[in-house]
């Protein structure tokens, strides 16, 4: 009885301590709002500035125009980081934007890129999106916040990936040591093996439904010849490089069975640059969105 109250003390003590050092995050000021699951999601039902360009959020939380009630449409999902989301692009000019008028009426596409978002926080968004918009196609673009190296402000991240146990005082106390390591140890939000666990395991959920998957392997600067460092090797260690992720999707869509568009093959096929493909390192321009979309819609109808 003794050890048990002696156990139960500590806990305790761990869970104020915790709450105590660690408090939640402040309210964020770019737009975003606070989720305790998430971390962060957009604003629902407001026209929100993402670094300087206006963006429409519908009632489902996502980029873009208002479901339809039209039950014989077939509904596609995009989900991904902000890359999906538009970074930079309007509402128009988003992949999902264009690949709705790629598709044309019979179809309906939804935007559910989000800023940051690792694979864990897509996989939880597509459960809560899905009990109002289930799609026929979920086409997923995650990788550039998986991959990039974790940070001192990811630390929700690292809690976002522990479930509701993030959100106790002991969970706060397990994701900053993890965040800790992440960062002296130089290591990406999440490890690549992970990564592959998780797309994985959100095709295989969705296909036991029925539904299709579509994995797009993203474009970034160095994939093109007007980068400097195009063609040359990574420097970074295996299992930390961009190519170890790529291989990672394709391993997961060969596992499932999955559709993949090569985006950086898309890109340079339609005689897009670095300076065309994108606006910065890892988000596409309108171009680059357009050229993605028509890849997509290929992909879906060729699956169809």
């Amino acid at each position: 009885i003794l050890a048990i109250a002696a156990t139960v003390l500590t806990l305790l003590c761990l869970e104020a301590a915790g709450r105590w050092a660690l408090p939640s995050p402040p309210p964020r000021a770019d737009g975003l709002v606070a989720d305790t699951e998430l971390g962060w999601a957009l604003p629902a039902n407001t026209t929100m500035s993402w670094r300087g360009t206006p963006a429409r959020i519908n009632t489902l939380g996502l980029r873009g125009a208002e479901p339809k009630s039209q039950p014989k449409l077939a509904q596609v999902l995009i989900v991904g980081d902000s890359s999906v989301f538009g970074d930079g692009v309007n509402d128009k000019d988003t992949m999902s934007a264009q690949l709705s008028k790629r598709l044309g009426a019979g179809f309906e596409v939804q935007n559910g890129g989000v800023p940051g978002y690792t694979c864990p926080q897509t996989r939880t968004l597509f459960d809560r999106v899905r009990t109002r918009f289930v799609p026929d196609t979920l086409v997923v673009y995650n990788m550039h916040s998986d991959y990039r190296r974790a940070g001192p402000d990811d630390r929700v991240i690292i809690r976002s990936q522990l479930g509701w146990f993030g959100n106790t005082g002991i969970g706060q106390l397990i994701a900053a040591g993890k965040l800790w390591v992440r960062i002296v140890k130089e290591r990406p939000n999440l490890d690549v093996q992970a990564y592959q666990t998780c797309l994985a395991s959100l095709a295989e959920d969705h296909l036991l439904r029925g539904n299709e998957i579509v994995f797009v392997v993203p474009i970034t600067d160095v994939d093109f010849p007007d980068s400097p460092l195009f063609g040359l090797p990574d420097p970074s260690p295996p299992g930390l490089r961009l190519s170890d992720y790529r291989d990672a999707m394709r391993a997961a869509a060969r596992t499932t069975g999955s559709a993949t568009v090569d985006g950086p093959a898309v890109a340079l096929a339609a005689k897009l640059d670095g300076a065309t493909a994108l606006l910065d390192e890892v988000h596409p321009s309108p171009a680059g969105h357009r050229v993605l979309a028509d890849a997509i819609a290929e992909a879906i109808q060729g699956t169809r």
